[in-house]
Formats: structure tokens, C-alpha cells, sequence
């Protein structure tokens, strides 16, 4: 049986993973920059109508690098197991096994990325219902 939609589908989930790793990396590059930081600062500060002070700015942009570390880690965990779902599935070897690391990865990603991972996680989950859904064709036996 051909499991082409599920190896298409966790290949995706790959790219759009490691592409939320270079997002997650960007966020986190961002909030160490000290010239970014001083940009940001200055032009949140000088808006009247926003009413933040330095110390508010600050802690956001400590936020973004927390949340750019949650984002590579959901990643690189999403990277691992849609590989090792697609290596599984490929020539139907294991499918219950590559399910159920499509599922997990998509559990993980989607939730430790605190929804950034939207896609690969519908992607992952996707080609783990399918993994377990489709069955072989059973053969009848010739009379």
C-alpha cells in the first residue's frame, strides 16, 4: 500500500518546522540585539498614546526571547518526530508507530510553540489520523 499522502504531508511538516526554527531563532536574535532593543524602546516610549515607560518595553522584548526559545524547541521536537514518522511510514514499515509520532509531534508543536506551530501541527495530525486510518486492502481468497 502507498502512504504517499502521509510522507508528502510530514515532509511538509518538516519545512514548515525548520522555517518556525529560523522564526524562533530571528526572536530570539532580536531580544539580544542591543541596537534592536534600543530602536524599539525609543519608538514605543515616544508615543504618547501607547503610555509605556522603558521598563514596560523591556520586558516585553524579554518576553519574545522567551517565547522565540519555546518556539525553536517545539521545533527542533516537531523536526525529530515528523522525521521519524516519515522513516517509519515509508514502504508501510510501521504505520501504527509513524501515527503515533505524527500525533505526538503535532500535540507538542502545537502546544509548546503556544500555537506558532499552527501549521505543521494540522499537518503532522493530518498524516497521523491517516496512518491509522487506512488499511490495507485485505485479499479475498480465490474460490
Amino acid at each position: 500500500m502507498k502512504r504517499t499522502g502521509e510522507i508528502t504531508l510530514g515532509i511538509i511538516g518538516i519545512i514548515l518546522s525548520a522555517l518556525m526554527s529560523l522564526g524562533g531563532i530571528l526572536l530570539i536574535w532580536a531580544n539580544q540585539s542591543g541596537e534592536i532593543k534600543t530602536a524599539m524602546e525609543d519608538e514605543f516610549t515616544s508615543d504618547p498614546s501607547l503610555e509605556l515607560n522603558s521598563g514596560d518595553v523591556s520586558m516585553v522584548l524579554d518576553a519574545f526571547g522567551t517565547f522565540g526559545w519555546a518556539i525553536v524547541v517545539a521545533s527542533i521536537i516537531g523536526i525529530i518526530l515528523g522525521l521519524i514518522g516519515v522513516i517509519s511510514i515509508k514502504g508501510n514499515k510501521k504505520p501504527k508507530l509513524a501515527g503515533s509520532m505524527f500525533i505526538i509531534g503535532a500535540v507538542l508543536t502545537g502546544i509548546i510553540s503556544v500555537g506558532f506551530g499552527f501549521l505543521p501541527a494540522i499537518l503532522y495530525l493530518i498524516a497521523g489520523i491517516m496512518a491509522f486510518a487506512r488499511k490495507a486492502p485485505s485479499e479475498s481468497p480465490a474460490y
